[in-house]
């Protein structure tokens, strides 16, 4: 067992003088490829597939109108309003661009609180469904988007939503 301990001993392993600048060059190089490679990942990600953008560049102004409706459905499902018998006081204003078009263009999304729903199971009373149930089940919202597109072209769904 003693024989092993006086091969391996810590000079064996120890770098030369020529040795380390020869490692320190190779490290630095293995820096730049790094920095090369990720930095063309970064270009892909934003540039290529446009995953990173502040505007979302749409085929039609018809699927930039539903991307509009889903936003809101979304907002709605994570309690951004608080819409008892009105609507939302301002509309979300969403900036858009097509993909054969330079242009940036505009879709207005209004949300309002519209009524109530009996879900099945619950007791049903009186005309008017004005009465919440607990839990905010049951509310209906109705989701109007319109956007403008080239030469004032305008795409316009109506939704309604219950959450």
């Amino acid at each position: 067992m003693g024989y092993y301990r006086t091969n391996n001993s810590i000079k064996k392993y120890t770098l030369k003088k020529r040795e380390k600048g020869a490692t320190l060059i190779f490290a630095l190089a293995t820096a730049i490829v790094v920095l090369i490679v990720l930095g063309g990942i970064y270009y892909m990600m934003t540039k290529v597939f446009r995953i990173s953008e502040d505007i979302k560049v749409y085929k039609s102004t018809r699927e930039a109108t539903a991307s509009g409706v889903n936003y809101a459905a979304t907002l709605i499902n994570q309690n951004k309003f608080n819409l008892l018998g009105s609507c939302a006081q301002n509309p979300i204003k969403i900036k858009f661009k097509l993909s054969n078009d330079p242009n940036l263009y505009e879709t207005v999304v209004s949300v309002c609180f519209i009524g109530y729903e009996i879900p099945p199971g619950y007791e049903v009373t009186g005309v008017v469904y004005t009465k919440p149930i607990s839990g905010g089940k049951g509310k209906v919202y109705s989701i109007t988007a319109i956007s403008t597109g080239p030469n004032n072209t305008k795409s316009i769904i109506e939704a309604s939503y219950k959450k």
